[in-house]
């Protein structure tokens, strides 16, 4: 009778291999999450400073149709939306002037930029921010 051999290859992976692996992993995790949450913040921004500039285009159209701003309670609800509920959009206005600004609410709070503020002559600002207008809508 012959003897049979049995070739015995080693298929997949050993723990070691798969701990090495998962630590790797998580590194790379753990280096691109705060670029990754920093970019979402950048967006939020973003989304901000836009929905800012078409609420003040909704109110200089409602002036150049009615020869008038709607005062703050005539301004709907729809016009003071940002997407992504990271920002809360309010507005103060009379006959003759706005002043629109927006909020940031959550774990945008976090961001340098702070309240975003936009008025009937087109006046950029920042309320509490640790930078400038010009840094915050410019980025």
């Amino acid at each position: 009778m012959g003897t049979m051999q049995h070739n015995h290859s080693s298929q997949g992976f050993t723990l070691i291999e798969l701990l090495i692996a998962l630590a790797c992993v998580a590194t790379l995790a753990s280096l691109a999450w705060p670029s990754y949450q920093n970019l979402i913040v950048r967006s939020q921004r973003a989304q901000a400073r836009v929905s800012l500039l078409q609420a003040a285009h909704w109110l200089e159209r409602a002036a150049s149709a009615n020869g008038s701003y709607p005062v703050t309670g005539d301004v709907p609800a729809s016009v003071l939306q940002v997407e992504g509920q990271r920002y809360k959009m309010s507005v103060t206005s009379s006959a003759q002037s706005f002043t629109l600004s927006a909020t940031p609410v959550g774990i945008q709070t976090s961001d340098a930029c702070a309240t975003f503020t936009l008025n009937h002559l087109g006046v950029r600002g920042v309320q509490g921010a640790s930078q400038t207008a010009a840094q915050c809508w410019s980025r």
